[in-house]
């Protein structure tokens, strides 16, 4: 008898807790907390839950709207104006398409106090008047294919936000001229797929740039003193008014990288830099430590004489220019001697110049620990096993080198 009612009891305790709502005793800023998570249209229906519920979406401290319908500019008005208002910390604004460009942007957005991030994309015009921009909170702003009022309407906006940290600019349409000026950034990232723009750049107190770029007729760049990481991806022809005033700034541009430890530098899609430029240039690298370079031969070669104390090097898919390459050099790069420990070759296809490169590293490396060479899995069954047989026979300078090849 005991036993029953033990198990009676049991079954009732379980139907009690079973019918707690435990959610609904949890402190108001824990509820809303969970319903941030949401978006805003399934918060506001959770108001039907209970009366306790009715009004807690109201205190949500992230608000998302979202419609594939075409909106009105009533509409942006009404949801920036509403945002601003409830002292909105960070905003995301995005149109559909790069094409589903409106009017002007409402102002109060660009004298909005409490602001801290902001990421624009495709939606809308930013002005061109200094007095129209007061961000003094914002540090971190993403601008992604929106247009200006006029290539001033940019120098306004970031004079306007006296702390930003971050900036981040993907423009399709062509400027005639960009210029990024800040005392503060320290991330800055540029992607510009456009032609005949005029770049400059003053952001002394930068630490990361990438620059992905198939646009400048010239480039400018202040000092970058405090930079120690950048990402160059750079795209260009010669079809250029004066190619080599294009060659000399592109070199200035690198020459800013002096301090850098961390560096990628791709110029696959960059014609050959006139050669009077290249073998004038002296500037070192002795910070730099990791690399991963793409460009022609000759390039590389003068690059390795500049950086003595590089540890970590990888070459992707190195221009088949060949003429000239190493010429040989007549003294090997400090950096082969004693610090280069680690080479990572990518996508090759056992062409003369790759081998010659492989060649040349493996014999000069004295210090090399590892070098990976990965090629593309498509290569034919012939072809591999002759370039694998071929590199494995080559000298190596250093005696604690292992070679590993990938099929990528």
């Amino acid at each position: 008898m005991a036993a029953a009612i033990t198990e009676e009891q049991s079954r009732k305790r379980v139907k009690h807790s079973q019918s707690i709502d435990r959610i609904s005793d949890l402190p108001d800023s824990v509820i809303c907390h969970i319903l941030s998570f949401l978006r805003t249209k399934f918060s506001v229906r959770t108001s039907i839950l209970c009366r306790r519920w009715m009004h807690l979406w109201a205190y949500v401290p992230n608000l998302l709207f979202h419609t594939e319908n075409q909106e009105i500019d009533y509409q942006l008005q009404t949801w920036v104006t509403f945002a601003v208002v409830r002292n909105v910390q960070k905003l995301y604004l995005c149109f559909l398409s790069k094409e589903d460009v409106r009017g002007f942007l409402p102002r109060c957005l660009f004298t909005c106090k409490t602001l801290v991030a902001m990421r624009l994309r495709s939606c809308g015009v930013i002005p061109v008047r200094r007095a129209a921009v007061c961000l003094p909170l914002l540090k971190k702003l993403h601008l992604i294919y929106v247009r200006f009022e006029a290539d001033e309407s940019l120098t306004h906006l970031i004079s306007g936000c006296p702390v930003l940290r971050e900036l981040s600019i993907k423009l399709s349409h062509a400027m005639a001229y960009c210029n990024v000026s800040s005392p503060t950034i320290k991330r800055l990232m540029l992607d510009f797929k456009s032609d005949g723009t005029r770049l400059e750049i003053n952001t002394p107190a930068v630490k990361y740039l990438k620059i992905s770029d198939s646009f400048s007729e010239h480039i400018k760049c202040g000092v970058l003193n405090s930079l120690t990481k950048a990402d160059i991806n750079l795209i260009n022809d010669e079809n250029k008014p004066d190619y080599f005033l294009y060659s000399r700034s592109l070199l200035e541009l690198i020459d800013r990288f002096r301090n850098v430890k961390c560096l990628k530098l791709v110029l696959s899609y960059c014609p050959k830099i006139i050669d009077s430029v290249v073998y004038a240039w002296t500037t070192s690298f002795p910070k730099l430590t990791r690399l991963q370079l793409t460009a022609d031969i000759r390039f590389i070669s003068m690059f390795l004489k500049n950086t003595e104390n590089l540890e970590f090097l990888v070459l992707s898919e190195f221009c088949e220019e060949i003429q000239g390459w190493m010429e040989p050099l007549q003294k090997v790069p400090t950096c082969l001697l004693s610090h280069l420990k680690i080479i990572n070759v990518v996508n090759i296809k056992g062409k003369k110049h790759e081998l010659e490169i492989i060649k040349y590293l493996l014999r000069n490396a004295k210090v090399l620990e590892r070098m990976e060479i990965s090629y593309p899995g498509s290569l034919g069954s012939n072809e591999e096993n002759n370039m694998l047989k071929k590199i494995s026979l080559f000298q190596r300078g250093s005696g604690a080198c292992k070679v590993a090849f990938v099929a990528a």
